[in-house]
């Protein structure tokens, strides 16, 4: 009877041990710098970014915010890629506020001046951590119109926004250049952007299930950010990595997304497929538009005046009729 006792305590040491093996051998590798991420942002001046200011977050964290101020009556947050930082959105935040809509750009927490890089403290804290930002706005005023306008990871993020518990925090929904995992729209390894354990995210997501949660902090991918870049975060906890972005599960998340919405990519995406997701959203009965940009790539998205343009079209659709009606007008 002991010697049963002792080779199922030896057994389940052994079954213990294999998570913990899976992760100590299995960290993501560094890909190389992507050049095409840094191209169209280098072309952009920051000079004039402005201060930083912070919120406290219901955790008493403190996160940091850019506020791009203009007319009262229309507010658009964004919200930008993996890797970050918010300073990153700089010139589509200008674009806006020259359009006469007050942009705010969060450093999502895990990026930038906003908690600790690379982690947060459970999956759903950058839910209630936008949840806190908008309550921070105060109530909506009479006429106001509030968008929330998401790139790239932080598009999909949106997504999840959108169709998750806080949906209604938002009047209009913009997902630029969307990832959606496991989908046809992206392509393998985001084109050379990412590199994911996926024995490290199977290991920990098995672990989940069974309500252990110890190993959620270990990184379990990596991003194509130079060293150089000590703005850029390299590495994603498991947390994090789930947190923001749609997840397999973003299929639900665009169905239940209830709020106007839209989709705009560039047709020389180089992380998404762009001519797919029309495609995608009709097989699922989707009824969000998509545009497509041409010529504009991933990052070109928030940097070049043809996507900026058609962006601040999305955020605000009704500047593009009321410039269409005056032209009618000046022709009749």
């Amino acid at each position: 009877m002991v010697k049963v006792l002792i080779g199922v305590l030896c057994l389940l040491l052994v079954l213990a041990l294999i998570p913990v093996v899976v992760i100590a051998c299995s960290a993501p590798s560094s890909p190389l710098p992507m050049a095409s991420m840094a191209g169209p942002l280098s072309r952009v001046s920051f000079d004039d970014v402005p201060a930083p200011r912070e919120l406290r977050a219901r955790d008493g964290t403190p996160l940091r915010y850019y506020a791009y101020r203009a007319a009262p009556a229309k507010v658009a947050v964004l919200i930008h890629g993996s890797a970050g930082p918010g300073t990153s959105m700089h010139a589509l935040a200008k674009a806006l506020r020259d359009t006469g809509v007050s942009a705010y750009v969060l450093d999502i927490r895990g990026h930038g001046g906003s908690g600790r890089r690379g982690d947060i403290d459970y999956i759903g804290q950058i839910d209630d951590d936008l949840a806190d930002f908008v309550a921070n706005l105060g109530p909506a005023k009479s006429g106001e119109v509030r968008a929330l306008v998401g790139w790239s990871a932080g598009a999909g993020f949106a997504i999840r926004f959108a169709g998750g518990r806080y949906s209604e925090l938002s009047d209009r929904y913009v997902f630029l250049s969307p990832i959606l995992p496991g989908a046809p729209t992206l392509r393998p390894n985001a084109g050379g952007w990412t590199s994911i354990s996926t024995p490290r995210v199977a290991t920990i997501t098995w672990l989940n299930r069974l309500g252990i949660h110890l190993l959620d902090g270990f990184d379990v991918i990596s991003y194509a950010v130079a060293r150089q870049n000590t703005q850029g975060t390299r590495n994603y906890s498991y947390r994090l990595f789930v947190n923001f972005n749609a997840g397999l599960g973003f299929a639900s998340y665009l169905k239940n997304t209830l709020r106007p919405a839209a989709v705009l990519v560039g047709s020389a995406d180089e992380q998404v497929v762009a001519d797919q997701f029309a495609p995608l959203f009709q097989r699922l009965d989707v009824n969000i538009p998509v545009t497509v940009v041409p010529g504009v790539t991933h990052v070109g998205m928030i940097a070049t005046p043809t996507a900026l343009k058609a962006v601040a079209n999305a955020v605000s659709p009704h500047n593009e009729d009321q410039a269409l009606r005056r032209q009618q007008g000046a022709v009749r």
